[in-house]
C-alpha cells in the first residue's frame, strides 16, 4: 500500500464498520419483513460502497468478500426473489466474514503501525479516527443546541409580539437585546458546526492519485477554494456521492494515456474540485477533461433498458438524455467489475443528495469532459424553501424540488396547458388549496396566475393565491415552531 492511501486507513475502517452496520440492519429488517424492496436495496448499495472503498484503498480480499456479498443481493434484487430464512442466513455469513477479515485488517494495521512507528499510541491511531469521533459526539451536541435555539427564536417572536402589546418600561429594549442575542448565539453556533472543505478535498486527491495509477492511468488533481465551509454533518453526508463520482470520473472519464495522446490531449488527465459559496449554499464542482458523456448514447442504453418509452425518447433534448444516468438501474457498463457494472452509483448519489436538500446539474462535451456541479446547503437542517399562500395556510415547498415560481399570464397559462412536456401529457395546473384542477376562474385573473412549476414532474404545476418569497428555516424545529407544513409535491399529489 502506498505512503498516501496509508494515511486514510482508520478513515476506511471506521466508514466500512458504518456499511457493515447498515448491512446487518437492512437484513434484520428482512428477517421481520422479507418483501420489504427497500432494505434489500438499502443492503446491496451499503455492499457496492464497501466493495468500491475496498478496491480504492487495495484490499483485495476485502473487495472480493464484499463483491460476493453484493452478488448475492444482486441476483435477488434483480430476480425480484424473496429471501427465505436459509438466503438471509447465508447473507449473515458472508457479512460476517467480512467482518472478521476487516478486524484482521485492522489488526495487521495496528501492528504494521507499531513496528514502523514504535510509539504507544500508534496503534491506537489506526484504530480509531480522532476527527470522525470528535465530530460525531459533539454533532449530537451542536445539533441538540441548534435545535433549542431554533425554539428560542420562536419564543423570542411571541414575546416580541407579546411586549409589544404591554406598556411595561424598557420592554422593546429587553426585546431588542435578547433579539441581538438569540441571533449572536444562532451564528456562534453554527460557526463551531462549520469545517473547512481543504482537508476532503486532500484526502480525496491523493485516493483520486492511487485509483488512476491502479488503472495504468496519470493524473493530476486540482482542486480549489478549499477554505470554503460546510457543516461536520454535510460534510459526512457528501462522503458517499463525492466517491461515486470521482471514482466515475477515472473510471468512465479519463482515458488511458495513449488514447490521451491520439486525441492531441495530454497524457496525464485532470481531475478538478471545487468549492465555491453561494449565499447559504456551496457549489460543488467535480469535473474531468477525459472523453465527456455521450448524450445518444445514453438515451438508447435507457431505452434498450426500458427506462424510457418511444415517446419520450424522441422528445428528449440533450441536458434530458444525460439526467437519464440518475435512474435506478440504469448502466453504460457491459460487464461487472470492481469500479463499474452495476449502475447504482448515481442513483445513489441523486438520492444522498436528496435527502439532505441538494440537486445536481450536469454537462459534457464529447472529448473534452464532464462536470458535475452538486449544490448543497452549508447546513444539514437548514432548508431553503419557497413560502407560498392558499387561502389562510402557508406552506413551504423546498426549492430543490421547484424548477420556477412566478406569476404567469393568462394567455402564458392557455398555451402551457395545450403543450406537451417531455413526451407526457398536457400540462396540468392543480390547486393547493383544493389538490383539484384549477377551475377557469383561477386562471384567469387579470393579474397573472402565481404557479409553482416542479422540477421531477414538468408536466405539472401548483397554483397559489400568493408568492411569498424564498426563506431559510432550521427543519423541523423552526418549521414545527411557525406551525409552517413543509410540503412535498409527490407526496401532496399522489393523494
Amino acid at each position: 500500500m502506498s505512503a498516501d492511501l496509508e494515511k486514510y486507513r482508520s478513515l476506511y475502517f471506521s466508514e466500512a464498520q458504518q456499511q457493515l452496520a447498515a448491512i446487518h440492519s437492512s437484513l434484520d429488517a428482512l428477517s421481520d419483513a422479507p418483501t420489504d424492496r427497500k432494505e434489500l436495496n438499502a443492503a446491496f448499495r451499503a455492499a457496492h460502497t464497501l466493495k468500491a472503498m475496498s478496491a480504492t484503498m487495495g484490499y483485495g480480499d476485502l473487495t472480493r468478500a464484499s463483491h460476493s456479498l453484493e452478488d448475492l443481493l444482486a441476483r435477488m434484487r434483480s430476480q425480484n426473489e424473496t429471501p427465505t430464512a436459509l438466503t438471509l442466513r447465508l447473507l449473515r455469513n458472508a457479512t460476517e466474514e467480512i467482518n472478521v477479515r476487516l478486524r484482521r485488517a485492522e489488526t495487521d494495521a495496528v501492528i504494521e503501525s507499531a513496528q514502523t512507528h514504535p510509539h504507544p499510541e500508534a496503534g491506537a491511531q489506526i484504530l480509531t479516527s480522532p476527527l470522525a469521533a470528535n465530530v460525531h459526539v459533539r454533532q449530537q451536541d451542536l445539533n441538540l443546541l441548534l435545535e433549542l435555539i431554533a425554539e428560542l427564536a420562536a419564543s423570542s417572536n411571541a414575546l416580541e409580539y407579546a411586549a409589544s402589546q404591554s406598556n411595561a418600561p424598557n420592554a422593546e429594549l429587553a426585546v431588542r437585546n435578547q433579539r441581538e442575542l438569540v441571533r449572536e448565539l444562532r451564528r456562534l453556533t453554527w460557526q463551531l458546526n462549520m469545517s473547512p472543505v481543504a482537508p476532503v478535498f486532500d484526502r480525496y486527491a491523493r485516493v483520486l492519485t492511487e485509483l488512476a495509477r491502479q488503472q495504468n492511468k496519470t493524473l493530476r488533481v486540482v482542486t480549489q477554494g478549499g477554505d470554503v465551509e460546510l457543516c461536520h454533518a454535510m460534510l459526512d453526508e457528501l462522503n458517499e456521492p463525492l466517491l461515486h463520482l470521482l471514482r466515475n470520473a477515472i473510471t468512465h472519464g479519463i482515458e488511458l494515456p495513449a488514447e490521451r495522446t491520439w486525441a492531441q490531449k495530454e497524457a496525464a488527465g485532470v481531475v478538478t474540485l471545487r468549492a465555491q459559496r453561494s449565499g447559504d449554499r456551496v457549489l460543488i464542482h467535480i469535473a474531468d477533461d477525459g472523453r465527456g458523456m455521450d448524450a445518444g448514447a445514453i438515451l438508447q442504453a435507457a431505452y434498450s433498458q426500458g427506462l424510457v418509452t418511444r415517446e419520450q425518447r424522441r422528445s428528449m433534448n440533450a441536458q434530458d438524455a444525460l439526467r437519464l444516468i440518475l435512474l435506478p438501474n440504469f448502466s453504460m457498463a457491459h460487464t461487472i467489475t470492481p469500479n463499474a457494472g452495476r449502475g447504482i452509483g448515481m442513483s445513489v448519489v441523486q438520492e444522498k443528495l436528496n435527502s439532505v436538500g441538494g440537486q445536481i446539474e450536469m454537462r459534457s462535451e464529447l472529448g473534452r469532459g464532464t462536470t458535475f456541479t452538486l449544490d448543497v446547503p452549508r447546513l444539514v437542517g437548514l432548508l431553503e424553501v419557497e413560502l407560498v399562500r392558499a387561502r389562510a395556510r402557508v406552506f413551504a415547498i423546498p426549492t430543490a424540488q421547484i424548477l420556477s415560481a412566478r406569476i404567469w399570464q393568462a394567455s402564458e397559462v392557455a398555451k402551457r396547458q395545450k403543450e406537451r412536456v417531455s413526451g407526457l401529457n398536457e400540462a396540468r395546473i392543480i390547486d393547493l388549496e383544493t389538490a383539484k384542477p384549477a377551475t377557469k376562474a383561477q386562471l384567469g385573473a387579470p393579474a397573472g396566475v402565481p404557479l409553482v412549476e416542479l422540477r421531477e414532474l414538468p408536466n405539472v404545476m401548483l397554483r397559489v393565491d400568493e408568492l411569498l418569497g424564498k426563506a431559510l428555516l432550521n427543519y423541523p424545529f423552526a418549521v414545527r415552531a411557525a406551525s409552517i407544513p413543509i410540503l412535498d409535491p409527490l407526496t401532496f399529489l399522489q393523494k
